[in-house]
């Protein structure tokens, strides 16, 4: 229930958003930003797709843009907007605040049905399912790559069309060829948001819960990618090291 006091961490200081509304989309959007960071890669400037506009994907969509990527695609079940030169950080600042119900609307939307045939063949480094869980298929993603895809950050809990929880098929093609930051990582805002408050003398402001999940998934991106430096694989990698922690 913690209001965000930090101009820099809310879309809108007046509409007093709190932790709960943006920490999990700043956890997958962090998860984007430390990844390019270690691999000491330019970030600016990056294409974004987006898949729902509910909490997890306009906090994500709004922490991205704020950081200097563009948001060329935008998919939600009320329909989609699209952008090849990629929407700037006002503009995605204000259809965060335009939602109605937590969900997309603007002026320039186009049906759902016209935005899920166009969307996947954007050029876009970056790709955000955010939406309900076992959406993205095997030729979703296969165009997504056709077109440059470098980073998948999970902000659904199973974001691929199969029906293995860990590791489906759809899961294990995307890890071969590209960087994808697993569910546990990038959505762990809220867990650890959890976790942070329970420690002993935890500062109850947004600023220090932000902080907090920044350093943990920074610590937990540079931990895959010194047992693994290619970016190839990085699922499969984080499963083996969080297995290991948990026997």
């Amino acid at each position: 229930s913690t209001v965000i006091a930090n101009p820099n961490l809310s879309p809108s200081i007046e509409n007093k958003y709190g932790v709960a509304d943006m920490i999990t989309g700043y956890g997958v959007a962090q998860s984007v930003i430390q990844y390019y960071s270690v691999q000491r890669i330019n970030y600016t400037n990056k294409g974004v797709i987006i898949q729902g506009w509910g909490n997890v994907g306009a906090a994500a969509g709004f922490y991205l843009a704020q950081a200097g990527f563009l948001i060329k695609g935008i998919i939600d079940k009320n329909g989609a907007l699209i952008s090849k030169e990629g929407f700037e950080l006002t503009k995605i600042t204000q259809l965060f605040i335009n939602r109605e119900h937590k969900v997309l609307t603007d002026q320039n939307l186009i049906s759902f049905e016209k935005g899920n045939q166009e969307i996947w063949n954007i050029p876009a480094e970056v790709f955000i399912p955010a939406a309900g869980s076992r959406l993205v298929t095997e030729g979703q993603l296969s165009k997504l790559v056709n077109n440059g895809l470098e980073v998948i950050a999970s902000g659904a809990n199973v974001p691929f069309k199969d029906p293995e929880i860990f590791y489906g098929d759809t899961l294990k093609k995307a890890d071969e060829l590209v960087t994808v930051i697993p569910d546990f990582i990038a959505n762990c805002g809220m867990a650890r948001t959890f976790a942070y408050l329970m420690t002993e003398h935890a500062e109850v402001t947004s600023s220090a819960i932000f902080s907090d999940v920044q350093n943990k998934i920074k610590e937990a991106i540079n931990e895959v990618l010194k047992k693994n430096k290619t970016g190839r694989f990085f699922t499969q990698t984080a499963l083996e090291i969080a297995i290991q922690k948990l026997l």
